[in-house]
């Protein structure tokens, strides 16, 4: 039975399989302290907590969401208003 008070202790295939990413892009997030480091539990295991990994995915997403829509640089990339910018062909 799970209970939501109470910590979880993911593994790194865990980790990856929820938020993503390979396990040498999650390293170079945690030395760039982008992304919550690891516990280590004993000499060989090391794990991370539940919470502060969806929180930190619950950041991104904001951040995601915060942020402007990037600017492609192609033409005709920016949506049109309903009816406008269809190409007549002229006979």
């Amino acid at each position: 039975m799970k209970h939501n008070n109470q910590m979880q202790f993911l593994r790194l295939p865990q980790v990856m399989q929820r938020v993503g990413l390979s396990k040498p892009q999650l390293y170079k997030l945690i030395a760039q302290n982008e992304f919550p480091s690891q516990i280590k539990i004993c000499s060989r295991i090391s794990v991370w907590l539940e919470s502060d990994v969806v929180e930190w995915m619950q950041e991104q997403v904001l951040r995601h969401q915060e942020e402007p829509p990037l600017d492609t640089g192609k033409k005709g990339a920016t949506p049109q208003p309903s009816g406008q910018g269809r190409l007549v062909h002229e006979k």
